[in-house]
């Protein structure tokens, strides 16, 4: 159990969490928040636990967790794990069916090859698990966004379409899909694309934390003197919604000896503009140290956001324009160096890019200071 205070946003989970069970919610809901900003505390410590409640039962993967895996692995291997934890109830539904161990682990729920192929497997095996537990299935996909960076991350949407449609048929008990994604413009093109497995599910923007979440930490901070709510607010607002950004400020201020009721809001102030200043220069020296055309794309890319087009004549000019400012070495600009680029900056963990090759900067921290340069 852990020891760190969690702040609960009961309300809101709930709200989210009825609105998914709902029929209104059996198309799947998508969750947009920028990342550290609260978006998987609020999923794993409030919405789940309430869906649980309610009698679902959940299956949990994060995308994110392992970047070397192919996301596609990662959500077959979730709901694999999940069979298996479960596998006691099947074998109990099964053997009142007449089916014997072999049939069940063996052949009749395939646990151990549980795939994505076509679909049909993981439908048949959530279809068993449903039916077994007579219980809504809930999968739950944290950065879902990279679902769509591979071939076989797409299949598996489709063979979460697949055991959707016929699990929210009048035959078993339901299913429903929760995807989260830090990067709105990503998720969309999951829910948006006529091409895409959840066309026209829900698309939710998340609200940032707010005043009762900074009274929150101003009770759990231990200094002598605490800021006022006014400043903590503007600070949290600067530092982007970051949970992680204004405790870090809390815990410096905490060891500030100079610190009067007086001087409390200035020296704090001071202490949050030190963390995102040298989180912008972290950043920034990162930027400094590529090559002059991968800084050019990155740069080109924040300008240009979700209208970066990499391979157009009017790109190619900001290309130019951006080396030209950054070197006076000869730089080649082409399709084939500007490929290299766009690859080599993914592998950098600094750009995402679908299967269907739409490019975007992971972290839109980034873009934004990219833009302010």
């Amino acid at each position: 159990m852990s020891s760190t205070p969690i702040f609960h946003r009961t309300i809101l989970a709930e709200n989210i969490a009825k609105r998914t069970l709902s029929p209104k919610g059996a198309s799947g809901v998508f969750i947009s928040a920028p990342r550290r900003t609260g978006k998987s505390t609020l999923i794993n410590e409030d919405i789940i636990p309430f869906l649980k409640s309610q009698g679902a039962e959940v299956i949990y993967v994060d995308l994110w967790s392992d970047r070397s895996r192919d996301p596609g692995d990662l959500i077959s291997e979730a709901v694999r794990d999940h069979l298996q934890k479960r596998e006691g109830t099947l074998l109990q539904w099964a053997r009142r069916g007449g089916l014997d161990k072999v049939n069940v682990a063996g052949i009749q729920l395939d646990i151990g090859k549980v795939g994505i192929g076509s679909g049909k497997t993981i439908a048949k095996a959530l279809a068993e698990l449903s039916d077994a537990t007579k219980a809504m299935i809930v999968l739950v996909i944290d950065e879902a966004q990279h679902a769509i960076t591979t071939d076989a991350g797409a299949s598996a949407l489709f063979a979460l379409k697949a055991a959707r449609d016929q699990l929210n048929g009048s035959n078993h008990y339901g299913f429903r899909l929760i995807a989260t994604g830090s990067n709105r413009d990503k998720l969309s093109l999951l829910v948006q694309g006529k091409d895409q497995a959840f066309l026209s599910a829900v698309l939710l923007d998340l609200e940032p934390l707010g005043d009762d979440y900074l009274a929150w930490e101003i009770d759990q901070y231990d200094g002598e003197v605490k800021p006022s709510l006014d400043v903590l607010r503007a600070a949290f607002i600067a530092a982007g919604h970051k949970p992680e950004s204004l405790r870090k400020a809390l815990d410096d201020l905490a060891f500030r000896f100079d610190v009067t009721a007086e001087n409390v809001d200035t020296v704090f102030q001071e202490v949050l503009n030190k963390i995102m200043v040298d989180a912008k220069q972290g950043f920034m020296r990162e930027v400094n140290g590529l090559p002059p055309l991968q800084a050019a794309v990155l740069t080109v890319m924040a300008i240009t956001g979700h209208d970066f087009a990499p391979f157009r004549t009017n790109t190619y000019e900001m290309y130019k324009d951006a080396c030209a400012r950054l070197t006076n070495a000869a730089v080649t600009i082409e399709d084939s160096s500007i490929q290299y680029a766009l690859e080599a900056l993914r592998t950098k963990s600094l750009v995402w890019k679908s299967s269907r090759g739409v490019y975007a900067i992971e972290d839109s921290q980034h873009a934004t200071w990219l833009k302010e340069e």
